[in-house]
């Protein structure tokens, strides 16, 4: 911000047809030091402020030139910017933008937070030991200062990955134990009832919420490292997917909406180990389910904010506006990302099969 407290002082001085010697007198200093304030060769001390806001009867904010509003606005923008480029921009972007907005917000926890996991990720990218550990020193000071749990869990969350990526378990999993058990949420207290006639409506937000728990935690089985990338366990990941694929369909029916999403990359994963087992109908199955999916959420993401689920387990809920709470990707959408998965070289078996090739007209007409 550039502080313009001269051109302040002289603007109420003759707002108020007071004389420089008349403030001077008024706030015990020489009629020079007024002048100079007023040429924007100098600054009042400090302790001069709240004397010269009471001399104007106005606010100190004011008298700097301070507009709350405005500042609000540059923070709520930095945060777009952040949201931005966690999707489209390199790690050293991100951390070069998180250092610039920290040196205008230096207690901004959504800014550290940031960067603290950018720096994660270059270590992650680059073994960059310095990186690391100044990602640690951040998420630590945001667990002992902040009172947001988001920004508290997401410090936890990436703590555990450095020190098991570090060969520290035990560190990890102390770590871990700071966050309650899952028996202990709030979503478990509030199915029981409070008394407001909307057990019914806290019951589904309680399903929604432990369905895409499970849901994404059953591909996070299929994809984990103790799970070999091989042959022998290719047929296993596969019905972990299609499982996952099949709670979605249990609990929504076909009133997917958002959690097409969930199937679409589901369908994208299997199609990979189809592909590896040379299965080429089996992918293109695969892949023309995935590419449904992908379009079906690109539709529902344009259309169906604020509209009901219609299945008996969820016809309380709406699928919501983005949020604090919810989030969805803004730069490019799923076909855009699956387009982009196609391009593996896995797949030029296939590539001038007419099934595949339809399946990329119809992502390429959508994606953005």
């Amino acid at each position: 911000m550039n502080i313009k407290i001269g051109a302040k002082i002289k603007s109420l001085r003759r707002e108020q047809k007071v004389t420089q010697e008349a403030l001077a007198a008024g706030i015990g200093v020489t009629p020079q030091a007024i002048s100079r304030w007023e040429s924007e060769n100098g600054y009042p001390d400090m302790e001069l402020l709240p004397a010269l806001a009471d001399f104007f009867s106005v606010s100190i904010d004011e008298l700097i030139g301070y507009r709350k509003s405005e500042r609000e606005e540059e923070l709520a923008r930095i945060h777009r910017e952040l949201d931005r480029l966690s999707e489209v921009g390199t790690t050293e972007e991100r951390i070069r933008f998180a250092r610039e907005s920290l040196v205008r917000f230096p207690g901004d926890e959504e800014i550290k937070s940031h960067l603290a996991t950018c720096l994660y990720f270059l270590w992650s990218e680059n073994h960059d030991e310095a990186a690391r550990d100044e990602a640690e020193v951040l998420f630590r000071t945001l667990l002992e200062n902040s009172a947001d749990p988001d920004i508290r869990y997401d410090a936890i969350f990436t703590l555990i990955a450095i020190y098991k990526e570090c060969g520290n378990p035990e560190k990890a999993f102390e770590t871990a134990r700071l966050l309650a058990p899952m028996k202990y949420c709030r979503e478990f207290a509030m199915e029981q009832g409070i008394g407001d006639g909307k057990t019914e409506w806290y019951i589904q937000d309680e399903i929604d919420k432990l369905t895409d728990c499970l849901g994404t935690a059953m591909q996070t089985l299929a994809l984990s490292e103790d799970l070999p990338n091989d042959p022998s366990t290719w047929d296993k990941k596969i019905e972990m997917l299609k499982t996952s694929n099949e709670l979605y369909r249990t609990v929504y029916g076909d009133n997917l909406m958002f959690h097409h999403t969930r199937l679409a990359r589901n369908d994208w994963l299997i199609s990979t180990y189809l592909i590896a087992q040379g299965k080429e109908g089996e992918t293109l199955d695969a892949l023309e389910s995935m590419c449904a999916h992908a379009l079906a959420y690109a539709r529902s993401y344009a259309e169906d904010h604020g509209k009901h689920y219609t299945s008996i387990f969820t016809d309380k809920l709406i699928y919501p506006e983005p949020g604090k709470d919810f989030h969805e990707l803004t730069e490019h959408n799923q076909c855009w990302y699956m387009l982009e998965r196609m391009k593996a070289s896995r797949y030029d078996g296939i590539r001038e099969n007419e099934r595949f090739r339809k399946v990329v007209e119809q992502l390429e007409a959508k994606a953005r």
